[in-house]
């Protein structure tokens, strides 16, 4: 059956892809949003004093995922010319899709299927990079954190009790080694697969100059969102010292972001990690619980609510 015949086919495949996606994604958000009212008391949310912080928090969202938006066209550039209106488009319907999956591994498909030429896997590879970028620095600054808080507060986690800092050190540097090892026996079996050749060299496709403007614009996305964290702590009455309230937001990114996660499970994880670290500046564990469902309603709800508008513009077969 030629490509022509089946096409008839591959678009009711694709029509059933598409209503899958948006009914798991508005099912797991309605349902998150139905029990937001016994955590979140909406009546007290949005008083006089909050307005100016509700109101920042919600344009730094906007500001947040034009940030990634723009750092996604860079990375895509080399294999497909996109403008920004269709790299926004393609960021929020991952999102969309990203909600309801473990880890948010679904976010490069938004982008991936909403390109027209560029080789699939070469695509999410670039994709790859942008959220390795990200890793990189929530790694960083969540290593900073650690010592800021272990030094300048003296034992401040009392971490010790669980494992000792030599071992933290052993395992950082396993895992270093394990990490070469693995690059060393990819780029060895290159050599044999001029098919793997080629999608390995797609790391190579961008200049340092390039890597560098990700690296940043993966920076400013950090400070955006842990601004935001900031704020919303303040809303619901959380406060600390500066230094150290930065420092728990950074810790709270950190193992949030490397730990694996189910999409059931992802707000209860998120939650978990918010009271652990900073139920020690704050006793209260339901400012906490509300503080961490508020800020996941506002950066990964409303952006999938509105990423769900361009889920049927995604292209999962050749036309």
């Amino acid at each position: 059956m030629s490509t022509s015949q089946n096409k008839p086919y591959y678009k009711v495949i694709s029509l059933f892809i598409k209503s899958v996606i948006l009914f798991f994604s508005f099912y797991y958000i309605y349902d998150k949003l139905n029990e937001a009212p016994v955590i979140l008391d909406f009546s007290t949310l949005f008083t006089i004093n909050n307005i100016f912080y509700i109101l920042a928090i919600v344009l730094l969202m906007f500001l947040n995922w034009g940030l990634e938006a723009f750092k996604w066209k860079l990375l895509i550039a080399p294999l497909e010319k996109i403008d920004f209106s269709t790299s926004i488009k393609g960021v929020l319907s991952g999102v969309t899709i990203s909600i309801f999956t473990p880890n948010r591994v679904g976010e490069f498909a938004g982008r991936v299927f909403f390109l027209n030429q560029a080789d699939k896997i070469q695509a999410t590879i670039m994709s790859l990079i942008g959220s390795l970028a990200q890793l990189l620095v929530t790694v960083i600054a969540g290593v900073f954190a650690f010592y800021m808080l272990e030094k300048k507060y003296y034992d401040f986690f009392q971490i010790e009790q669980f494992i000792s800092l030599n071992k933290l050190v052993w395992i950082f540097v396993l895992t270093l080694v394990v990490a070469s090892v693995l690059i060393y026996v990819i780029y060895k079996k290159q050599k044999s697969s001029g098919k793997l050749k080629k999608y390995i060299n797609t790391f190579r496709l961008h200049s340092r100059k390039n890597l560098n403007t990700v690296i940043n614009l993966s920076i400013l996305r950090y400070i955006v969102f842990s601004i935001q964290y900031y704020l919303t702590l303040k809303i619901f009455g959380i406060n600390g010292g500066t230094i150290i309230v930065f420092s728990l937001i950074a810790l709270t990114f950190f193992v949030t972001s490397v730990i694996p996660t189910f999409a059931l499970t992802e707000i209860a994880v998120r939650v978990g990690v918010a009271i652990y670290f900073f139920s020690t500046i704050y006793s209260s564990h339901a400012p906490i619980i509300a503080a961490s469902v508020f800020l996941w309603i506002i950066n990964l709800a409303i952006p999938a609510l509105m990423g769900s508008a361009f889920v049927y513009k995604l292209k999962f077969f050749k036309e």
